[in-house]
């Protein structure tokens, strides 16, 4: 893990930072262009907005950054693009630019961040609600319309959206490991075509999430497919039966209880 004083976080203001910005962010999520992500200008009005907008450096090498847009004063910061590089990806990069816009935002009078991620990456519901504590408000279906960016092509762009505490302290979450004898990735869509799978105790239900969604677009797009849609009719369902997402299991489970 990268210690943090090896690791410098830096509000960038000229073009040049915010064009290499915007390469890092490409390459993140391997676009070919930034017409899908944002581009160097849009940044540059939002440095003039005092928006968010920061580089993460590890031995001075831009390794990742992230962009968040101001709210009302004292209401939330909407955090609209993170991320860390592939090569530095594992080295808890992740938790600690989150945890300076926390602080950020917290001096800017801010207490919650806000912010989208698709439900079937299983890695970001982990770290969102998992490690984070982050809460699900809600789920939106095709959020941000078409994409074509590289990770999200030829796929819809349903998301959960997560509301964050800055001054939370992450604790347990949910009930103990699933014990059912299903295993989330193997789900069988023709069986039960809404991924939702009830506990049998009246209080909780589970929605199951791929191993690995993005590998699954390319060496499998129609169980890819079949996942977006699945994954999409459980939380509906889950939804309207009046529950609400309590967190995210070590199994791959959201856990999901009643109202």
């Amino acid at each position: 893990m990268a210690s943090e004083q090896a690791v410098e976080f830096r509000e960038l203001t000229s073009i040049d930072e915010l064009e290499r910005l915007v390469d890092v962010f490409c390459q993140i999520w391997n676009a070919d262009t930034h017409l899908d992500l944002i581009n160097p200008s849009t940044l540059r009005a939002m440095v003039d907005a005092r928006c968010y907008v920061v580089g993460m450096y590890l031995e001075g090498v831009m390794v990742g950054g992230a962009v968040a847009l101001r709210g009302p004063h004292g209401g939330h910061l909407h955090s609209h693009i993170a991320g860390v590089h592939p090569k530095s990806q594992g080295l808890g990069l992740g938790y600690q630019l989150k945890r300076h816009q926390a602080e950020w935002a917290a001096k800017e009078g801010f207490a919650r961040i806000r912010w989208t991620y698709d439900p079937l990456v299983r890695r970001n519901a982990h770290f969102n609600l998992a490690k984070l504590g982050g809460r699900v408000l809600g789920y939106e279906k095709s959020y941000y319309g078409e994409l074509n960016d590289g990770l999200n092509d030829n796929d819809e762009t349903d998301r959960l959206v997560v509301d964050w505490d800055v001054h939370a302290v992450p604790g347990a979450v949910g009930p103990a490991p699933v014990t059912f004898p299903v295993v989330a990735d193997r789900w069988d869509f023709a069986e039960r075509p809404a991924a939702v799978l009830d506990c049998g105790d009246g209080l909780h239900r589970l929605v199951p999430t791929p191993v690995d969604i993005e590998r699954l677009r390319l060496d499998d797009p129609a169980r890819a497919h079949a996942w977006r849609l699945g994954v999409r009719a459980g939380f509906a369902e889950a939804d309207a039966a009046g529950f609400v997402v309590t967190g995210f299991n070590n199994d791959g489970w959201y856990v999901l209880r009643r109202l």
